[in-house]
């Protein structure tokens, strides 16, 4: 499933450890990191380097006709080529390397003590070289569970985003983080959760409707 917006959507903040592909399907989206955008149009992508802050702006067509809704999905490539990764932020290797393990497992049990003791150093070791980087132990698993939230609800399947799986405490709790960290509306999160929640299992599909995208308007 893809995200579709009837209005101007914009997610701040985003960030993943791994090279995300941003994919406008209907519409337009506008990327931006720093001071440099990139414009979406229909049937273009664009693949954000990993680490790389950003923020989504995707925004429906104006038509003659009436309002076109903005569709786009967002797809994380495992493999990145070279020049991708040349592109990535290299500046905090151990929010990175510690970021990927949290996306990999939101739900677990993250805590200063198990990961110190995962890599081999002291708690307050690993709180020194975080903070060195400018990051913080909590945020940044705040960050990325709601990054995986975000990940769920934006991919071209039927996958869902349990509160549970993400690692909080309650669906309220997810709806919170995901507002105060990109910006995503508790009513807006709270419709994409539902709709997902209530996705029959998936039929087997003609070849001809696997050429589709598949997408369940959200917003």
């Amino acid at each position: 499933m893809a995200i579709v917006t009837h209005h101007h959507l914009h997610l701040r903040e985003l960030r993943f450890a791994t090279a995300a592909r941003v994919r406008v399907w209907k519409g337009g989206a506008t990327l931006r990191s720093g001071g440099v955008s990139v414009e979406l149009r229909e049937g273009e992508s664009f693949s954000v380097p990993s680490f790389v802050r950003f923020s989504c702006l995707a925004h429906p067509r104006v038509l003659p006709q009436g309002m076109r809704p903005a569709v786009w999905s967002l797809a994380l490539e495992a493999q990145s080529a070279a020049d991708m990764e040349r592109a990535a932020d290299a500046s905090k290797p151990h929010a990175r390397r510690l970021a990927a393990a949290i996306f990999a497992d939101p739900s677990a049990p993250w805590s200063a003590a198990g990961i110190a003791q995962a890599w081999d150093i002291s708690a307050a070791r690993l709180r020194a070289l975080l903070f060195a980087e400018g990051e913080s132990l909590r945020s940044l698993v705040r960050e990325q569970r709601v990054a995986w939230v975000l990940a769920a609800l934006a991919r071209m399947d039927d996958a869902g985003a349990d509160a549970g799986a993400a690692g909080f405490a309650s669906t309220a709790a997810m709806q919170r983080a995901c507002h105060d960290v990109i910006g995503l509306p508790p009513e807006i999160a709270a419709r994409a959760l539902s709709l997902l929640s209530h996705v029959a299992a998936p039929t087997p599909m003609r070849q001809d409707e696997r050429r589709r995208p598949r997408y369940r308007p959200y917003f």
